[in-house]
């Protein structure tokens, strides 16, 4: 059950993320709805019996919203639906460092469970580079302070986003963030980049160089391989640009079974001249 609490992002400047940048045909400029607009939409949810569902507080990072305000939402979700499976929202590591351990604790108590949070790559170097406004240390700091809070975490690790050149650094050091966090979860996404992205022109430039299929699997397998032993988080490849479909609910117990699979993506033919999707959209 989708509750739109913001529209567009904060921030907005990432150069491979199109999704506010006219994507879909418009820009979606940045703003905080008001509060009585969001508990309409949570009156009408609750009148039209849609209980029972998760509840994900839409738009690009939520918690850019004052914390007041999102725990007055928070408070009336679980107040008007019935047996909530979950609250969560998108969450950037800026906008949880802005916000002060009480504030944090404050969103758990009302009802916050899990948050979905970029990370993108572990190297300050590609952040960087990528216009991602923020740095590993950044990243660190706000994850562990989200679990401290008693808030799951997932983070997004962007497959290829160091491109060529910088795959290896992109893999050591996303493994050595992943390492100090330990979050509740990390997904896999691909990177694809779209017309609407400033990467995309220099891509066409030539000045940024796509991995393939298989060199995005290497790389998945140097983070895996590279984990520290204390890591025990779920792993997903749960979207539609991967070439793995793996899953793990604890990958300190599933790491061997991992990376034998990989290595078998890896030495097979037919995935080392597989070609890439070049989706459309993200």
């Amino acid at each position: 059950m989708l509750i739109a609490v913001t529209g567009g992002c904060s921030w907005n400047k990432c150069k491979f993320c199109g999704t506010y940048k006219g994507i879909y045909g418009t820009t979606q400029d940045y703003a905080i709805r008001p509060l009585e607009d969001v508990l309409k939409d949570i009156d009408f949810y609750a009148e039209k019996n849609y209980h029972g569902f998760p509840v994900f507080l839409a738009g690009g990072n939520p918690t850019s919203a004052p914390t007041d305000y999102l725990v007055k939402i928070l408070k009336y979700v679980r107040l008007r639906m019935k047996n909530v499976q979950r609250i969560s929202s998108y969450a950037k590591a800026l906008d949880i460092l802005r916000k002060s351990d009480e504030e944090l604790a404050q969103l758990a108590e009302a009802g916050l469970d899990i948050v979905y949070m970029g990370l993108e790559s572990g190297s300050s170097k590609i952040l960087r580079f990528m216009k991602k406004g923020t740095n590993a240390e950044s990243m660190i700091k706000a994850g562990t302070r989200i679990l401290a809070a008693g808030i799951k975490l997932s983070l997004y690790v962007l497959l290829g986003l160091g491109g060529k050149e910088d795959s290896d650094l992109h893999a050591k050091e996303t493994a050595k963030v992943l390492t100090k966090i330990n979050p509740t979860i990390f997904r896999f996404r691909t990177l694809n980049i779209l017309p609407s992205t400033p990467l995309w022109k220099e891509w066409k430039q030539g000045d940024f160089e796509l991995l393939s299929p298989v060199e995005c699997i290497k790389e998945e397998r140097e983070i895996i391989v590279q984990l520290g032993e204390n890591v025990t988080s779920q792993v997903f490849n749960d979207h539609v640009s991967n070439y793995v479909g793996l899953e793990s609910s604890n990958i300190k117990e599933d790491r061997d079974i991992f990376i034998t699979y990989l290595d078998s993506l890896i030495n097979n033919p037919r995935i080392q001249s597989l070609p890439r999707k070049n989706l459309d959209r993200m």
